[in-house]
C-alpha cells in the first residue's frame, strides 16, 4: 500500500480546476497529492480508504481530502462485471493551499478558510444540509466565465467553513506519521498492517521488523501516533469489517475471522468500541 505521489491541479493560466469525471467506475489507486480535492459524488457506490480509514462511500457524499493525504476509491464489484451499466460520476475540484499566491493565514478576512485547510489534513465528510447547498454550486462552475468561477469557489469554501457537523474522516496519528519526512519506521509498520492485518500480527515480530525491542516500539509507536499499536490495528480491522458488512459478502460470525479475531465475543466488543454499536446493529443501520 506504497502510496504514490500524483499530480493534480491547475493549468498555467487557473489557480484551481474544475473537472467532471464518468466513468465506467473510479481508478484503483492508493495516491496522493499537495492539492487539495474537493470530491462530490453525483453517481458511484463503493469502498472509500482515506488514510487510515476505510468506509462506505455513495451518491451525494462532499468530501474535502487535505494536502498529502493518501486516499483512494473503490468502487463495488458490481462495477467491473462485463455486462455492467453502472457508472462512476463526480465532480472535483483540486487547488494548491496558496492558490490565492498566499496563504489563508495571511489574511485576516480568510481566517476561517486557513481553520478549514488545517482540519482537511485529516479530511473532511460534510453534512448532508452542506452537501444540499454546496452540490447544485460545484456543478455550475465549469459552466461559467473564469471570474465567476473564480467567485463561485470561494463562495462554495464559505459554505464549507460554516458546516459546524462536517466530520474528521482519518486520525491525526496516521496523517503526522505521514508528514514525517524519512519516517521509515512507521511506513514499515503501517504497510505491513495494511497486507497481513487479516492473520495473527504478534507486536513482537512488529517490533523486530523495524530493528526494536517490544517496549521501545511500544513507546515509539505511542509517541508517534497517539494510541498503542492494538488500538491502530484494531481500527483497521474494524474498518474493514465495515465494508464486509455492508457488502452482505459473508456472515458477522465468518467476517469476524476473516478479520483477523479468533473469537467472536473479541470480535463484537472491539466493533461495539470503535463504531458504537454492535455488528449487527451497525448491519440494520446501513439498511435504513
Amino acid at each position: 500500500m506504497k502510496a504514490t505521489l500524483l499530480k493534480r491541479g491547475a493549468t498555467p493560466d487557473h489557480s484551481f480546476s474544475v473537472a467532471r469525471h464518468d466513468f465506467p467506475y473510479f481508478l484503483k489507486v492508493w495516491h496522493y497529492h499537495v492539492e487539495l480535492e474537493l470530491v462530490y459524488i453525483v453517481r458511484s457506490e463503493g469502498t472509500r480508504f482515506i488514510g487510515d480509514n476505510i468506509d462506505r462511500f455513495q451518491a451525494g457524499e462532499l468530501i474535502l481530502i487535505g494536502s498529502n493525504l493518501p486516499h483512494m476509491y473503490q468502487n463495488d464489484n458490481a462495477y467491473f462485471e462485463p455486462d455492467s451499466k453502472k457508472r462512476a460520476e463526480a465532480h472535483a475540484i483540486h487547488f494548491n493551499p496558496t492558490f490565492l499566491n498566499t496563504t489563508f493565514s495571511d489574511i485576516p478576512e480568510l481566517v476561517e478558510f486557513h481553520t478549514l485547510m488545517e482540519k482537511a489534513k485529516l479530511g473532511l465528510k460534510f453534512s448532508a444540509r452542506t452537501v444540499e447547498l454546496v452540490g447544485p454550486k460545484i456543478e455550475a462552475l465549469d459552466k461559467v466565465d473564469d471570474l465567476s468561477r473564480m467567485l463561485g469557489f470561494l463562495a462554495i469554501l464559505a459554505d464549507l467553513c460554516k458546516d459546524g457537523d462536517a466530520k474528521t474522516i482519518a486520525s491525526s496519528g496516521f496523517v503526522n506519521h505521514f508528514e514525517q519526512a524519512g519516517d521509515l519506521k512507521l511506513d514499515k509498520v503501517y504497510d505491513y498492517v495494511m497486507h497481513h492485518f487479516q492473520e495473527d500480527i504478534n507486536v513482537d515480530d512488529i517490533a523486530d521488523l523495524v530493528s526494536m525491542n517490544k517496549s521501545s516500539f511500544c513507546r515509539y509507536f505511542k509517541r508517534t501516533t497517539q494510541k498503542t499499536f492494538t488500538e491502530f490495528l484494531n481500527e483497521i480491522r474494524i474498518g474493514f469489517a465495515c465494508k464486509m458488512l455492508v457488502e452482505r459478502q459473508m456472515g458477522i460470525l465468518e467476517i469476524s475471522y476473516y478479520c483477523g479475531y479468533n473469537n467472536i465475543s473479541h470480535f463484537n466488543r472491539q466493533f461495539k468500541k470503535k463504531m458504537g454499536l454492535s455488528p449487527s446493529a451497525y448491519l440494520l443501520s446501513r439498511k435504513a
